[in-house]
């Protein structure tokens, strides 16, 4: 996707309370309500024009101030302007034609607006490089705009700065760092789990699958250093056979998956820290965890510490 070098962003409600949002969306334009106010007078910039118009009717003169800023706001053509909206879950961005089409001062006749502007290339919802721009994926410092109770708003300088990192796959100096130490913390609790006892690592799998919501029935038996479980999910009834292995082997797995269907399940798991050779469980429907899947889950379930003490 081609980007272009904004140098401001404005929010626009797509309706009251969203409700023309599905047709902006789908056909590609900003529209404007504000049926009050002449197309020619908006035109002209005359902003105490503007003003005039809601003091007539009765608004405050901050309320009044408001509406024209947002009236001309609207029909500001300035190329460089990012119009951002919220809509399905989703941040949706465009960049808008300078014209402002007029439709009509009855809003009987035109219920979708009285004006609009046309996208440049429709409305998207990814950044540049495809990333889903998800609202629950972004700071509440800039979703939090949907929230504004007028039609339209610019974003400060925090915002702005904010949404074209989003735009561009940008991170802060802070989370690069974060990343690459989370980074280098999951490669060093792959070797701490790969120094476990072959007991202490049985009761790790179990830990971590407890974390889970997983809860232990049973044992199923095997030889040392080989342990097969048999696990419930009670949110679900789901029932699940794991089969904890410290190092393993191709031929292992696959004398597993000759064994496992003789064991009732809904799932099957295949759990291990070190191997040879890079495992494949074809289309068995066994489910493999190796030392990095096995980190990760530690650190999102909390069990790095129990595993720095264990292994100490």
């Amino acid at each position: 996707m081609t980007q272009k070098a904004y140098t401001k962003a404005r929010y626009i409600k797509l309706g009251a309370r969203g409700g023309w949002e599905r047709h902006c969306l789908e056909e590609g334009i900003a529209p404007l309500a504000y049926y009050d106010v002449p197309h020619d007078m908006a035109l002209a910039g005359d902003k105490e024009a503007i003003r005039k118009v809601y003091l007539d009717l009765g608004k405050t003169a901050s309320t009044a101030t408001g509406h024209a800023n947002q009236i001309l706001s609207f029909y500001d053509p300035d190329p460089d302007v990012l119009w951002i909206t919220v809509s399905g879950g989703s941040l949706w961005w465009a960049g808008l034609a300078p014209k402002v089409e007029y439709l009509g001062s009855d809003p009987e006749q035109n219920p979708q607006g009285s004006r609009f502007r046309r996208t440049m290339s429709g409305w998207h919802r990814v950044s540049f490089n495809d990333t889903p721009l998800l609202v629950g994926e972004l700071s509440g410092n800039l979703t939090k705009i949907s929230a504004y109770q007028g039609t339209i708003c610019t974003l400060d300088i925090a915002q702005f700065d904010y949404l074209l990192r989003k735009l561009r796959d940008e991170d802060l100096p802070e989370i690069t760092a974060a990343q690459e130490a989370r980074r280098q913390l999951l490669a060093t609790t792959e070797e701490v789990i790969k120094i476990l006892t072959w007991q202490d690592f049985e009761l790790f799998t179990e830990l971590l699958f407890s974390r889970s919501g997983w809860q232990r029935i049973s044992s199923l038996g095997g030889t040392q250093k080989t342990l097969d479980l048999e696990l419930l999910l009670p949110t679900t009834g789901e029932r699940a056979i794991v089969q904890v292995k410290s190092a393993t082997s191709q031929a292992q797995l696959d004398d597993y998956i000759d064994r496992f269907g003789a064991m009732a399940a809904d799932k099957y798991f295949y759990v291990y820290h070190s191997s040879k050779q890079k495992l494949d469980a074809g289309d068995s429907g066994i489910l493999l965890m190796d030392a990095p899947a096995l980190a990760d889950q530690a650190l999102k379930s909390g069990l790095v510490d129990w595993l720095i003490t264990k292994a100490a």
